[in-house]
């Protein structure tokens, strides 16, 4: 979950801008007052936004107003919605708005690439809307697939099977080899670490599937029995290159084991 100041964005101006985003040419517009986008695809994310009295901070006394986002992997703008929509003003973050026939859905697709069917779209007008696209959310599906063995050549995906391959067999110590040097030498990742925990298990962690969120980003399916409880779990994998190498970065787990 991210904790979010909506207004503690840094100013950019002129040439900037035009450096760092692309046209609005070159991006997809849409009329809310036509009743666009009626579907979206992203990243699902959780935020925590400052709501009222100052909409700034949760812990300078704001009230905390939970959301959903969808993280776009191209820029988009707005038109019409009586003068709120700035067509000039690119954006990629989407708040949603779970319906009646949603409740509760949107949650388990966390962190995922998925596609919403939405409704009621509009642009942001008060203090409560915290990103420039405000819509309802009427379906949702998953928009990324289990990767083909195949599709792995040539992507962190490899480094990635590896460590969970390492896992199974309890060898910590190649596993380790897998993760950014600074986080070997001691906690979670170091090779003792790693040993101690999945080299005991009543049943090894196997890998099931490898999905990609984005270049970096995978989400992993994965189960194992230890000996009080069995996980059936997920998690985000997020890599890093390094001297033309896959390193993995960072693994959050998504329900909790």
């Amino acid at each position: 979950m991210i904790i979010r100041n909506r207004f503690a964005i840094p100013l950019l101006v002129g040439g900037i801008i035009a450096a760092v985003l692309p046209s609005t040419a070159m991006s997809r517009c849409y009329d809310v007052d036509k009743g666009q986008p009626a579907a979206l695809t992203g990243t699902l994310d959780y935020i925590l936004f400052a709501g009222p009295p100052n909409f700034e901070d949760v812990q300078k006394g704001d009230t905390p107003e939970p959301s959903f986002v969808l993280r776009l992997a191209q820029p988009i703008c707005l038109s019409g919605s009586d003068g709120f929509a700035d067509p000039k003003h690119l954006f990629r973050d989407v708040q949603l708005v779970e319906t009646k026939q949603t409740s509760g859905q949107l949650k388990p697709f966390l962190h995922r690439q998925v596609t919403v069917r939405l409704k009621d779209p509009m642009a942001a007008e008060t203090g409560h809307h915290h990103e420039p696209l405000v819509a309802w959310v009427i379906s949702i599906a998953s928009a990324s697939r289990p990767m083909e063995f195949i599709e792995e050549y040539g992507t962190p995906a490899t480094t990635i099977r590896a460590f969970y391959a390492a896992l199974s067999d309890g060898q910590g110590d190649i596993a380790s080899r897998m993760v950014v040097a600074e986080k070997r030498s001691h906690g979670p990742f170091s090779a003792n670490e790693l040993s101690r925990f999945y080299g005991h298990l009543r049943q090894p962690v196997r890998l099931e599937e490898i999905s990609s969120n984005s270049p970096t980003e995978f989400i992993v399916r994965y189960r194992y029995a230890a000996t009080t409880h069995e996980c059936n779990g997920r998690a985000v994998v997020t890599t890093e290159e390094r001297g033309g190498k896959n390193y993995i970065k960072r693994i959050a787990a998504l329900d909790g084991c």
